[in-house]
C-alpha cells in the first residue's frame, strides 16, 4: 500500500476504488464484497469460539469450580468479543486472522493504514451491525447500499475492507546495487505495497537497464520524492537507488 498520504476520489466501478495521491499517481484497490468478507468472518468466529472455550476453561480453574467463576467467564467474554477484532486489526495493520486467510485488509478511507481508534471503533459497533433481532441484516443491508462495501461501522471509522493482491515472486530481480544495499537500513523491514504500486515497482525495475540515468530519474521522481519525505531518504538519493530499495523491502523482505 503506498504510504504517501492518499486522497479518496469518491469513484468505485465494478468493486474498484480508486485513489490519487497529492502527486497525482493513481492507485487502484479492489473492494471485498460481501460473500468474501463472510467466509473471513466465519473463520474468525471459528477461533473466538476456540478462545471462548479456553476463556471458559480458565475462569472455572481460577474459580474452582465454584459460581463465581460465572462472572469471570462473563468479563472474558467481553473482551473477547469486542478486543479481538480491535486488538489484532490495530496491531496486524487492519488484519484478523479470517482476513489474512481470506487475502484482505482493514484501511482508511484514504488508503492508509487504520490506527488503533478506527480500529476499536469499527469492532465496537459491530453491536448495531449484528444487533440480535435481526441477524447481519443492517451489516448487509449497509454493505449492499454503500458503494465501498461498507457496514456501519465502516462508516463511523471511515475505514474499508480491500482485497490484498500480493505480488507473485516468480522472477523476483535481485538488486545488489551498493548504493540499494546503503540505503535498505534507512527504510522499514516491511513495506505493505497496493496492487498498483507494487506493480509499478516490479515493471520499473524490469525494465530499468534499458533507458539512460537521466530517464530513470525522470520516470522514477513521482514514487521517489514523496518516499524520501516519507522514509527521511537523504536529498542526494537518487530516485533510482529509492524505487530499487523500495522495490527490494516490497518483494524480498516480506
Amino acid at each position: 500500500m503506498a504510504t504517501a498520504a492518499l486522497e479518496a476520489t469518491h469513484e468505485a466501478l465494478d468493486t474498484t476504488v480508486r485513489l490519487i495521491t497529492p502527486e497525482r499517481i493513481t492507485f487502484q484497490y479492489p473492494l471485498a464484497g460481501p460473500f468474501r468478507r463472510a467466509t473471513a468472518y466465519l473463520i474468525d468466529l471459528a477461533v473466538l469460539g476456540m478462545l471462548v472455550f479456553l476463556g471458559l476453561m480458565v475462569s472455572l480453574l481460577l474459580a474452582l469450580g465454584t459460581a463465581a467463576g460465572g462472572g469471570l467467564f462473563l468479563v472474558i467474554l467481553f473482551a473477547l468479543r469486542f478486543g479481538y477484532g480491535a486488538l489484532l486489526e490495530g496491531v496486524l495493520n487492519g488484519q484478523t486472522v479470517g482476513k489474512r486467510a481470506m487475502g484482505l485488509r482493514v484501511v482508511s478511507v484514504e488508503g492508509v493504514p487504520i490506527n488503533g481508534g478506527q480500529a476499536f471503533l469499527r469492532n465496537l459497533l459491530w453491536c448495531f451491525d449484528g444487533i440480535v433481532p435481526f441477524g447481519y441484516l443492517p451489516a448487509i443491508a449497509s454493505m449492499l447500499l454503500t458503494r465501498r462495501f461498507q457496514r456501519l461501522g465502516d462508516l463511523a471509522a471511515r475505514t474499508m475492507v480491500i482485497v490484498e493482491q500480493r505480488p507473485t515472486r516468480g522472477g523476483v530481480a535481485l538488486l545488489e546495487e551498493k548504493a540499494v544495499q546503503t540505503l535498505l537500513p534507512r527504510l522499514p523491514a516491511r513495506i505493505d505495497a497496493g496492487p498498483e504500486l507494487a506493480r509499478a515497482l516490479a515493471d520499473y525495475v524490469a525494465h530499468r537497464k534499458r533507458f539512460s540515468t537521466s530517464r530513470r530519474e525522470e520516470m522514477a521522481a513521482h514514487l521517489a520524492v514523496p518516499a524520501r519525505k516519507t522514509y527521511d531518504l537523504p536529498e542526494d538519493a537518487t530516485g533510482d537507488t529509492v524505487l530499487c530499495a523500495l522495490y527490494h523491502r516490497v518483494f524480498l523482505e516480506e
